[in-house]
C-alpha cells in the first residue's frame, strides 16, 4: 500500500481517540502521533535507499517485524495501566497500533513475516504475480487499490463528517 497508510492512521486514531479521551486532553497531538505510527515502518525506506542500497527487501527490517511492533504495543498497555495521569502512553499506544495496522495492509499488497522470529516464511494475502511489464499498471489495475481508495474516501468521509 502507498497512499492508504496515512488515511488508515487517521481513521484508527480518531476512533479510538473518544476510548482514550479521559487519557489524552491534546487530541492533536493524539492524531499526530498517530498518524506518525501508521507510517513509521516505512522510515527504514531511508535506510533502504541510503545505506543498504536495495541488498535486502525492506519487509526483513525490524521495522517491518510484527513481532516488534507487538512488543511496543504490550510496553504502552502496561504504560496505561500503571500511569492514569500522563497522556504519552496513549500516545505511545497510538503510534504503536498503528504501525501494526501498517503491517496488516501491508499484507494486502506485499509480504509480511508475520511469525517471525519464530518463521521465516512471508505470508500474502495477494498473489504477487505480475501481470503486466509496468510496475505502475499492476499496481493500480490490482484489486487491493481499490481497497486503498476505499481507505482515502473513508479517512475523508470522517474528516468531513460533523459530530
Amino acid at each position: 500500500m502507498i497512499f492508504g497508510h496515512l488515511p488508515a492512521g487517521y481513521i484508527t486514531s480518531k476512533l479510538l481517540f473518544n476510548k482514550l479521551e479521559a487519557r489524552t486532553g491534546f487530541y492533536k497531538a493524539f492524531m499526530f502521533w498517530g498518524m506518525l505510527g501508521a507510517i513509521a515502518p516505512d522510515l527504514d525506506l531511508i535506510y533502504y535507499y541510503t545505506i543498504d542500497v536495495y541488498k535486502n527487501p525492506h519487509h526483513t527490517y525490524p521495522t517491518h517485524l510484527p513481532f516488534f511492533w507487538l512488543i511496543l504495543i504490550l510496553i504502552s498497555i502496561l504504560w496505561l495501566r500503571l500511569n492514569n495521569h500522563s497522556q504519552n502512553p496513549a500516545f505511545a499506544f497510538i503510534f504503536s497500533f498503528n504501525g501494526l495496522i501498517h503491517l496488516i495492509l501491508d499484507t494486502f499488497t506485499g509480504s509480511v513475516f508475520w511469525l517471525e522470529p519464530l518463521s521465516s516464511t512471508p505470508f500474502s494475502f495477494v498473489s504477487l504475480d505480475l501481470e503486466y511489464s509496468s510496475w505502475g499498471l499492476n499496481y493500480f489495475a490490482h484489486w487491493a487499490f481499490v481497497l486503498e481508495l476505499f481507505i482515502i474516501w473513508w479517512s475523508i468521509f470522517l474528516r468531513l463528517k460533523k459530530h
